[in-house]
């Protein structure tokens, strides 16, 4: 990630005041769950070496293709477990169904009366999609394979005309971002960058000859902060909700039918994409035929589990059969109940669980009335339908599938079924994470971790605290190591 204004001046200052080195040892806060947790090196030890799919979501503020770069390069050169030029690129899918559907108008949406999307190639330009990744990791023999799904281009046409454009007028210009707002259209054929004109670069070099209002650190932090990563939140939690999660499982769908024993990496294209037909495995198999874990950083944890909240698809009233969209729904939610039926490990970077949970609050049983006094005040009003599902109904939905799967797979060795777990990494130093409670019946470890240097004990840099989880050696090795590799931790 190129350095960034607000974080270059506090290198600046920390080569005057002195630098406290971030540590790599971690602290739990709930005492012995590290020394029994199964990891990602676990489930790579297969004695029958299935694929294990990482399911990797990025998270705020995401402007191309390659966040998981960090956690693949680290892999190697932390880890030792395999040399940087391993991973291979498999290929690249869209989303491409349904609304995501080649010719499809883009939806109503619109923002102050103007249309978020204006066009049908606007609406192709914003599809989300997934890079996958595979590598062989030494001392592992099961395949890795890393799927990198992008719901970033959803987010552009918002940020850069209605945010971008606007601010440079009021706080000044961000040169950066007024570039990537302005790029001619664009594709990488492996999916590393993907580019489109939300503003024309005109308008983008009008903006950026603008002479800043606001004083440097104060514009920085409003701009990348506020404006072009907390909006993701907002949008992820707001009308855009849907569209999101939609996007989410026609890629998580993608990635059960991606089969890596079947990718040509000498050739242009994998052959490895749509090539698992996972729907035989699908009701009462007895083999644990691919597993799944999610490592999601930031807002990605609050897509992963919003990927589970969908409405059961049926036929539409006085409609005899099930139409073809209505077909391609069921097919999707099979897709994800197959995956989180397969998913026993979760991993949060830096997540926003718990404050984004304030837009799902749940309805509670009624309260007693007895000895309670009017105060002459109305009824509450009816709460509306949330627009997805509260995140504890769906960590229930979660626990429940993995746990009938286990039960299939062990009918008569209660013992060797795993339980669902949540790992959530944070630096007590990140402006944007937050401890995650104990959710349902699904105990959640929360793992503290110095990401980044401290400047004496006063400053640590907001975004590497934020950004840089993935590099830290004794996270990679809470994720990779059993217990006893690790030390006995």
């Amino acid at each position: 990630m190129q350095c960034r204004k607000l974080t270059c001046v506090f290198l600046f200052l920390a080569s005057t005041i002195g630098v406290v080195e971030a540590r790599a040892k971690v602290t739990e806060d709930a005492n012995g769950s590290l020394k029994t947790i199964t990891t990602i090196g676990d489930a790579l030890n297969s004695p029958d070496h299935h694929p294990v799919h990482v399911l990797y979501i990025h998270g705020i503020g995401q402007t191309s293709a390659g966040n998981s770069a960090l956690l693949r390069n680290s892999i190697c050169t932390r880890l030792r477990l395999c040399a940087a030029g391993d991973w291979k690129n498999a290929g690249v899918e869209f989303a491409d169904k349904g609304e995501f559907s080649p010719s499809v108008q883009p939806p109503t949406l619109q923002y102050l009366g103007e249309p978020v999307w204006r066009n049908e190639a606007e609406w192709q330009a914003a599809a989300p999609f997934v890079v996958h990744w595979v590598v062989h990791l030494r001392k592992f023999p099961a395949p890795l394979v890393l799927d990198e799904i992008n719901w970033w281009p959803l987010t552009l046409s918002l940020k850069c005309r209605q945010l971008l454009a606007p601010e440079a007028r009021l706080a000044g210009p961000n040169r950066d971002l007024l570039a990537l707002c302005s790029q001619p259209a664009r594709q990488s054929p492996d999916g590393s960058g993907r580019f489109y004109p939300w503003i024309t670069a005109g308008e983008a070099a009008k903006l950026d000859a603008m002479r800043p209002h606001a004083v440097l650190l104060n514009r920085t932090l409003k701009q990348s902060l506020i404006d072009w990563e907390l909006e993701d939140i907002i949008l992820a939690t707001g009308p855009m909700s849907g569209i999101l999660r939609d996007g989410v499982r026609q890629l998580m769908a993608k990635s059960a039918a991606f089969d890596p024993r079947a990718a040509d990496f000498g050739s242009a294209a994998s052959g490895a994409q749509d090539k698992y037909d996972w729907r035989l495995h699908l009701n009462g198999d007895k083999v644990l035929d691919q597993e799944f874990i999610g490592v999601a950083h930031s807002l990605g944890s609050y897509l992963l589990f919003n990927a589970l909240s969908v409405n059961s698809p049926g036929a539409a009233p006085g409609q005899t059969g099930r139409s073809e969209e209505t077909l391609r729904l069921a097919a999707e939610q099979d897709a994800v109940r197959y995956i989180f039926e397969r998913t026993s490990q979760v991993y949060c970077f830096a997540n926003q669980l718990a404050p984004l949970e304030v837009t799902n609050l749940e309805n509670g049983p009624p309260a007693a009335t007895g000895g309670f006094t009017s105060r002459g005040l109305a009824p509450p009003p009816e709460i509306s339908t949330a627009p997805a599902a509260n995140l504890q109904s769906l960590v229930n939905l979660w626990q429940r599938l993995q746990n009938s799967f286990q039960a299939t797979l062990h009918p008569d060795s209660p013992g060797a079924r795993r339980s669902v777990q949540l790992v959530a990494f944070s630096d007590p130093s990140d402006l944007l994470t937050f401890r995650v409670p104990r959710i349902g019946n699904v105990e959640v470890v929360n793992v503290y971790v110095k990401v980044a240097p401290h400047w004496l004990g006063l400053v640590e840099s907001p975004y590497a605290a934020h950004d840089d989880y993935a590099e830290n050696e004794e996270v990679l090795r809470l994720m990779f190591e059993t217990p006893a590799h690790r030390g006995g931790q």
